[in-house]
């Protein structure tokens, strides 16, 4: 049997992402939500889970990017910053799970299942952060986390593509030992690393139609272009396509003809027993 979760990252990032993970979510195949809780638009996500009727969210936990919680902490404004930090030792594990913790917490305000738990820009691929998710996640009873590896097949000749794979390869590598001694519940199959913030109609119909047997989790991140995204964050200049990509109904038709059934993070147990 094939199933897909296909998880839209950074709720209460702007509000006209949120928006558009809305409408995804409503009108499209998107069936689960991650909300960062350093977001500027996290009150108004808050709302949107309400409106939407979310019995379960994602915790999108982030130390890149966004203005972290506590005054404490420092502020990387992107991940390349954080990962060279790290790399020379300058990162403080504590200050980390500090951090993180209190996003956690504040999460908690949505009255709403935490059922799984990634990381902004992918940070969590650190063995030394994967760590603290896996101990927070234990402290929070959240039961399910997200394992980036594989991806779709490299397009021939494409250097972005063989880049990408590379890094995530060595990261997956580095990190498997911990997501399979860590007794959370991860996906089978994962994608949407590769084509992150570009993910478009033809090459997702493509994917759907080679989807395996198995729980495959895709990431998205779609949206509305509002002044605020352009100026502040520029990854997400292709949020429209994919929201558009996400609510196609060929895309709909390629899961229906595939056999796929749509599922979310708070499914996997039943599934994976």
């Amino acid at each position: 049997m094939k199933y897909i979760i296909v998880t839209a990252d950074d709720l209460g990032l702007a509000r006209s992402i949120n928006d558009g993970i809305a409408k995804a979510c409503r009108e499209g195949i998107v069936s689960s939500v991650s909300v960062i809780p350093t977001g500027e638009a996290f009150g108004d996500a808050l709302k949107v889970i309400k409106d939407l009727g979310l019995k379960e969210i994602g915790a999108h936990l982030s130390l890149t990017e966004t203005k972290p919680l506590l005054s404490s902490s420092k502020f990387y404004k992107n991940h390349n910053q954080f990962f060279k930090n790290i790399f020379f030792g300058k990162v403080d594990l504590e200050w980390v799970y500090k951090e993180l913790k209190a996003q956690l917490e504040l999460l908690k305000e949505a009255d709403v299942k935490i059922a799984h738990i990634n990381s902004h820009e992918h940070i969590h691929m650190i063995p030394e952060i994967l760590n603290i998710f896996i101990l927070l996640a234990k402290e929070f009873n959240i039961s399910a986390l997200r394992y980036p590896r594989r991806d779709r097949p490299v397009r021939p000749f494409d250097i972005m593509d063989l880049y990408k794979k590379s890094v995530l390869s060595y990261f997956s590598g580095r990190t498997a030992r911990l997501f399979k001694s860590s007794g959370l519940l991860c996906t089978d199959h994962f994608l949407g690393f590769l084509d992150a913030g570009k993910l478009k109609e033809d090459l997702l119909i493509e994917m759907l139609d080679g989807l395996e047997d198995g729980v495959t989790e895709l990431v998205c991140h779609p949206g509305f272009l509002s002044p605020e995204v352009v100026d502040n964050y520029k990854w997400h200049i292709g949020a429209e396509e994919e929201l558009f990509t996400l609510t196609s109904c060929r895309v709909k038709s390629a899961i229906k003809n595939n056999g796929i059934r749509l599922i979310t993070y708070g499914e996997l147990p039943s599934i994976k027993s």
